[in-house]
């Protein structure tokens, strides 16, 4: 009995090998979608996965049976677990899974042989059989091939090169027919290496996530299990010089963490209990207990890991400009080859009389446009240098959601900031102390320090932080909380009071005391720095007023000079809700060129979109929460701290994984350098084959010029996008 039909649309995903360019990947995927079981197909280059949906009425088995036997007639396979060899018949002999290596390396050699023969030992009559027996192994690897092109109605390289090398066998020209097949496969070969290569960066990031966890069990017992098997909520044991293989938080012990692999910072991180340590970091010293807080396939890096692959696979502008070239160029080129090869010796032949030598060379002629043809060298120019900084911007903890992001990067002409948690760490910290009446600094902060001791308030964390006694003091009693107001109570036996300036003051006047006309200096002074002010009595005196401000991120005066100076990115402007005079202070500070305070949400909107009507192109860098708005409206969004944001990772097109704008000035660095090796790419290819194709028309070169404007070009634009991903320099 037949199995009985799914009801509903499968997805199946598997590994695709022996991936070569771009224009094999959409043959490939092209072959796929035409099969009358699949409802859909999409085969991504950058990461070699093919994702395929069947259609409700086919059965499972049949259909991957089928999906297999396509991908392999298009010249790659299917990375197949055993018990589905087994299940689909699909596991072949080791000369059969290795046939292009044979065929290969049986071309090479009796292409040796025969350049040997002729022409160095001088036996021409022994060479032309050997290149014979070369280029008929070629032709037993592409024919197959070009058969199952031509009954999909397609013309690929395959066909192309099948036509040409058939060709020159027919003209007598065997030389250079087992040299143009078997340079092509080698080349083809290359340039699958070189991509594996690419692609293996991040597979080397997705490795790093340890597969087994110390799961500790309710017993208090340690066991070793896969890490896919540990669920939420768990506590697991990593010990020193381990990584870590969950997201989650420590909840016994402490170390310290090398987080490179997520947010791109050599400097390890001191963590404690109550810190979130996240999968693929490496614990450096001691051992500690985490609870998990994500389950393996939902951990940042995985996340991480995800969005790059979507990214990598994501076009950018160039690059759907050089499709559509392709898409023009090659059956452009083959009706030219079609015309050298019979109009024009027809209609020489027609005026002059017809020449047998003349007509085979204008034949050959057309076989040599044939080669040039093949569009690999122009479809895989742009998508390397985008894979490539792609996977160099995540070594360097920023994630980049697609190409595209660079060429937008390399045409921003302002870039907007929130201030709290982007320009500033979001962490307030005391950042004056202004003594009244006599008081000392350490008498003012004690004071403070032992009524804010229980609260907790941002302001009061930082007043406690600071206090060399961080709170203790020998008596403290008929501690009280004042709405809106500030804390009292008794401190060594005298009524205490921290707060508001103006709530101080009362507290004071009803003690019977007089308030300082310095008092409202100090306040001045402090307020004027951009900080929210303090005051501080006991008894009926002021001790003086504590200035507490969310600190300046260390890196954000450099980031924000390199971006004006070497970036040459001339409006950088901080947009906040603050008061105006506060945010006049802090801009000072950062260096930013100019400062829009008091403003709500959707004034930061506005104010994006006037910068927009001014012809700027506007980068908006927030903390991806409160800042989405404005993040949405900016040309380029970018957000900050992702490791530990979902919201982060969804809204914006660019993370900065570290929370950090160290690694802002790099991202443009390398938005420019990719764009220009893009450019070089494009460029290189078409003026290669342009020139080549002129030199063909004319007669003046063959099929080994037009092999390197095809093969070696491609793997030269290779090479030189390959170095994005080395932070090499790109310059030719």
């Amino acid at each position: 009995m037949a199995p009985h039909p799914a009801s509903a649309p499968v997805t199946f995903t598997y590994e695709v090998t022996g991936l070569d360019c771009p224009a094999c990947a959409l043959t490939c995927q092209n072959a796929v979608r035409n099969l009358e079981c699949v409802e859909a197909a999409e085969l991504n280059y950058a990461t070699a996965t093919l994702e395929v949906t069947k259609r409700p009425a086919a059965e499972l088995a049949h259909c991957k049976r089928h999906v297999l036997s396509t991908v392999r007639s298009c010249g790659e396979d299917l990375v197949l677990d055993d018990a589905e060899k087994h299940t689909l018949e699909a596991e072949r002999p080791w000369a059969v899974e290795h046939r292009e290596e044979l065929l290969v390396g049986c071309s090479g050699a009796f292409v040796a042989a025969g350049l040997v023969c002729g022409h160095v030992t001088g036996l021409a009559g022994v060479s032309t059989p050997l290149y014979l027996v070369a280029a008929v192994a070629g032709l037993i690897y592409i024919a197959p091939l070009a058969v199952a092109s031509l009954r999909r109605r397609s013309c690929d390289m395959n066909v192309l090169m099948f036509v040409a090398v058939v060709g020159a066998l027919a003209l007598g020209s065997y030389e250079e027919a087992a040299i143009v097949i078997f340079l092509d496969q080698v080349g083809e070969w290359l340039e699958g290496w070189s991509m594996r290569k690419t692609r293996g960066s991040i597979s080397e990031l997705m490795a790093l996530a340890p597969d087994m966890a110390h799961l500790i069990g309710e017993d208090g017992t340690v066991a070793d299990v896969d890490a896919d098997d540990v669920r939420e909520g768990s506590r697991i044991r990593i010990l020193a010089g381990e990584r870590v293989p969950l997201d989650g938080r420590i909840v016994d012990g402490a170390s310290s963490f090398d987080e490179a692999a997520i947010t791109g910072e050599s400097v390890p991180a001191d963590k404690g209990v109550g810190a979130e340590v996240f999968a693929g970091t490496l614990n450096t010293s001691g051992v500690v207990e985490v609870e998990a807080t994500a389950e393996a396939d939902e951990s940042t890096l995985s996340r991480i890991v995800t969005m790059v692959q979507g990214a990598q696979a994501e076009k950018a502008p160039y690059e759907a400009f050089v499709d559509r070239f392709a898409a023009v160029y090659t059956p452009a080129v083959v009706a030219a080859a079609a015309v050298i090869a019979l109009v024009v010796p027809l209609t020489i032949g027609l005026v002059t009389g017809f020449d047998t030598v003349a007509w085979r060379d204008w034949v050959y002629r057309a076989l040599t446009m044939l080669v040039i043809a093949c569009p690999c060298a122009l479809v895989i120019s742009t998508p390397v240098s985008f894979v490539s900084a792609i996977t160099r911007a995540a070594r360097m903890g920023v994630l980049v959601k697609g190409g595209a992001y660079f060429d937008i990067a390399c045409k921003v002409g302002a870039i907007t900031f929130d201030k709290t948690g982007t320009l500033t760490t979001g962490s307030p910290a005391v950042s004056d102390v202004i003594c009244l009446d006599a008081a000392e600094r350490d008498e003012v902060l004690a004071t403070a320090a032992a009524l804010e001791a229980g609260s907790t308030h941002p302001l009061a964390r930082a007043v406690v932080a600071a206090s060399p006694s961080n709170g203790v003091a020998a008596s403290v009693a008929s501690i009280c909380e004042v709405a809106a107001c500030g804390m009292r109570g008794m401190v060594e036996g005298e009524a205490a009071v921290v707060g508001k300036p103006a709530f101080v003051a009362d507290e004071v006047r009803q003690a019977g005391g007089q308030v300082p006309a310095s008092l409202v200096a100090a306040v001045d002074e402090v307020t004027s720095k951009g900080a929210s002010a303090l005051a501080v009595s006991c008894g009926s005196r002021v001790l003086g007023v504590i200035g507490v401000a969310d600190t300046l991120r260390p890196s954000t005066p450099a980031a924000i000079a390199r971006l004006r100076d070497h970036d040459h990115i001339p409006s950088l402007e901080m947009l906040t809700g603050d008061n105006a005079r506060a945010a006049v202070a802090m801009g000072e500070v950062a260096g930013v060129t100019h400062v829009s305070a008091e403003l709500l949400p959707d004034g930061k909107v506005e104010r994006i979109r006037a910068l927009q009507a001014e012809g700027s192109v506007v980068a908006h860098v927030g903390d991806g929460v409160n800042d989405a708005p404005a993040l949405a409206a900016a040309d380029l969004g970018i957000t900050m701290g992702a490791a530990s944001s979902d919201t982060a990772l969804e809204v914006a097109d660019v993370a900065l994984l570290s929370g950090d704008l160290a690694e802002l000035p790099s991202f443009f660095e390398l938005a420019r350098r990719t764009m220009n090796v893009v450019r070089e790419n494009v460029v290189f290819a078409i003026g290669v084959k342009a020139v080549i194709m002129v030199l063909a028309i004319m007669g003046v070169v063959g099929m080994g010029a037009a092999v390197f404007a095809d093969t070696g070009v491609a793997l030269i634009v290779i090479v030189n996008g390959m170095r994005l991903m080395t932070g090499a320099d790109t310059r030719w």
